[in-house]
């Protein structure tokens, strides 16, 4: 892990996340929960301008423990802690605040972290994103196991129609995944880091090659880098790439490149983390397992 310089400052923001009705298509074991792509956008949103950091360039990202949301609040208490480094970067956290009895304890629960680098630096993000796009547009296809949208939905990842995002079919192969993506029918959604739909959508078709090829339903629980060139909108569709890195134990790891329709990256994301989490007790169906 890359050492950052020590920190100058550390400021606590509270933070009253709306809770729109789409956020309860989100859902995970019946329970509605905040998706990862939402927990940065709040992040980028709350980032104050004094910071001096970029949200369209990130790193090191955790997704530490799932933010359920109850169905009759409409606002959720969270603090946006965001620590500043002599070297620029800043590192910004979303939590929630948890308190005993007659409030004797409080204790701060971490749901996700990440990194903001400095603001400028055109020519190191230019860079960052043509790594990320040769690693992610190189891998030859394979043998192709096609998955339709509607099956995805229903059986593989069964999400509400906000978070029916992929379009047509997903392609799987031994070596990764595609498919068109859509930036969803919500523009209350969008902020600094664009729509939120299309890098969601990417990640379920990840999770359908983690089925597919790996035997387990896994979600996102962190990346290592990811640059925005070109921030997602409502209503246009884009192409994704999902292609797998060797396996670090039981955590999937992939590189996702986002495409618009003339084939330029808008966006890519290095290092994407994914694992079951729970516990393994939900299991693939048979039908797309590889040799079932």
């Amino acid at each position: 892990m890359e050492n950052f310089s020590r920190p100058v400052e550390t400021v606590a923001i509270p933070v009253a996340i709306p809770v729109p009705a789409y956020l309860g298509d989100h859902h995970v074991d019946r329970r509605a929960v905040l998706p990862a792509v939402e927990a940065l956008q709040i992040l980028a949103r709350t980032l104050p301008s004094s910071a001096g950091a970029d949200p369209r360039r990130q790193e090191q990202a955790l997704f530490s423990h799932l933010l359920a949301i109850d169905p009759e609040v409409r606002e959720i208490p969270v603090v946006h802690e965001f620590t500043r480094s002599a070297d620029g970067r800043c590192r910004s956290r979303l939590m929630t605040v948890v308190s005993g009895r007659e409030t004797k304890w409080t204790r701060k629960i971490e749901h996700a972290s990440v990194f903001f680098r400095p603001e400028g630096g055109g020519d190191a993000a230019r860079h960052g994103m043509e790594l990320l796009s040769s690693l992610a547009d190189t891998a030859p296809e394979g043998p192709v196991f096609t998955v339709s949208a509607r099956r995805l939905y229903d059986e593989l990842v069964p999400f509400g129609p906000a978070y029916r995002n992929v379009l047509g079919d997903v392609r799987l192969s031994p070596a990764g995944a595609s498919a068109e993506v859509a930036g969803g029918g919500y523009p209350e959604a969008v902020g600094p880091l664009g729509s939120p739909f299309p890098l969601d959508a990417a990640l379920h078709a990840a999770c359908a090659w983690g089925q597919r090829y790996r035997g387990i339903i896994a979600f996102p629980v962190g990346f290592d880098r990811r640059e925005i060139a070109v921030p997602t909108r409502t209503g246009e569709t884009y192409r994704c790439r999902v292609v797998p890195l060797p396996d670090e134990g039981a955590v999937l790891r992939f590189n996702i490149l986002i495409a618009g329709p003339d084939g330029r990256p808008v966006e890519v994301i290095g290092g994407v983390a994914m694992r079951d989490i729970s516990g393994g007790r939900r299991k693939p169906p048979a039908w797309v397992r590889e040799g079932q």
